[in-house]
């Protein structure tokens, strides 16, 4: 009995006896037709859900960037900030017409200022989540909740004040003409607050290249199809859109119980937008503003860092969350102070309207 493969059957093998066993494989090709099928009708699937995605997460933004107060006004913010700084009116022009830093601002005191940005903006931003938070609160834009909505707000405000003392020029010119190319790089700088994979080269790369070269009044817009980071654009904008339905879900759940709905919804601002902000912050202090070379920037940069290592994401968000807690923990009229002058009155007044009522129950 020969062992040659060419002694076997042509569709079975010898066993042991030296009989053939017939293998029958007349149904393999339909099976993995229909398998092929499958495969293709969930890539489909899937394609069509991330377009879905995308194309809900640009509608959102562009509704909350046409909102009043969310577009910064570049050379308005830097001469506010600036005078900080007690700079003479002339050093403050150079510093719109250029940046801050060729007019003569130490990266240590553009971090400074970054700083109290993101502590006020998502102090503000806390508080009017909370009031948000109760039944009643406020309205909401389409079918996103209304705490849901004014995260974004400020996610929006705080990024255009980052963008700004760090070197970048305007990046909403016009509300009432905000297209995809605009929202594309939005939706980038979103991505890097949110950790989206590869978004922070793509940021890097479009400062490169597109955003710090530039000299005139607005960022250049480019067809972004034709740009390399396009397809992490599209993945950042598929991420948004994600977060956006899982987020509009467990905010509705959270609400259900009056009072608490407004402590989950705080709280949960308070740490995701602050330890968000924060890694925007770090990540674009790093990138050399128009003019600057790029290594002495880099010098800088480990002049201005502190020796010790800067506290990581969750520290950031584990210490946020420990004194949301405890502002919390002191009523819900505390936990709505703090704000800025218009939204203080409305998130304390919507508290001390919730304290009075239980009161007048007992």
């Amino acid at each position: 009995m020969s062992d040659s493969i060419n002694d076997l059957g042509a569709n079975g093998e010898f066993d042991e006896d030296g009989r053939e066993i017939v293998i029958d494989t007349s149904g393999e090709a339909d099976l993995n037709d229909s398998v092929q099928e499958d495969v293709e009708e969930l890539r489909e699937t899937l394609a069509q859900q991330d377009s879905e995605a995308e194309k809900y997460a640009i509608e959102f933004l562009k509704k909350v960037v046409r909102i009043r107060g969310v577009r910064i006004t570049r050379d308005e913010f830097l001469r506010q900030e600036l005078r900080k700084l007690h700079m003479g009116d002339e050093a403050i022009a150079s510093a719109v017409d250029s940046n801050p830093v060729l007019a003569g601002v130490s990266l240590e005191q553009l971090d400074k200022l970054a700083e109290d940005i993101i502590s006020f903006e998502t102090n503000k931003s806390a508080a009017m989540s909370f009031a948000a938070g109760l039944p009643g609160g406020f309205a909401m834009v389409g079918t996103i909740p209304a705490d849901l909505t004014q995260y974004y707000v400020h996610a929006f405000r705080i990024m255009q004040k980052l963008a700004y003392l760090y070197g970048w020029r305007e990046l909403i010119s016009d509300m009432d003409e905000v297209d995809d190319e605009t929202i594309g790089v939005l939706a980038v700088f979103f991505g890097v607050m949110l950790g989206v994979g590869g978004a922070a080269q793509s940021l890097t790369m479009f400062a490169r290249t597109v955003a710090m070269p530039a000299l005139q009044k607005q960022i250049t817009k480019q067809a972004l199809t034709k740009t390399s980071w396009y397809p992490v654009m599209k993945h950042c904008l598929r991420f948004i859109g994600i977060n956006l339905t899982k987020k509009t879900f467990a905010q509705g759940v959270s609400k259900a119980i009056p009072l608490i709905g407004g402590v989950v919804s705080g709280s949960m601002t308070f740490v995701s937008l602050q330890s968000q902000s924060s890694r925007l912050k770090n990540h674009l202090r790093e990138l050399p503003p128009p003019g600057v070379d790029a290594e002495v920037w880099k010098q800088a940069v480990i002049d201005a860092t502190p020796d010790d290592e800067e506290p990581s994401v969750l520290d950031s968000a584990q210490q946020a969350l420990e004194s949301t807690t405890q502002a919390v923990a002191s009523g819900a009229k505390t936990a709505a102070t703090g704000i800025a002058e218009g939204a203080m009155t409305a998130a304390s007044g919507i508290a001390g309207g919730v304290k009075g009522f239980f009161g007048r129950r007992k």
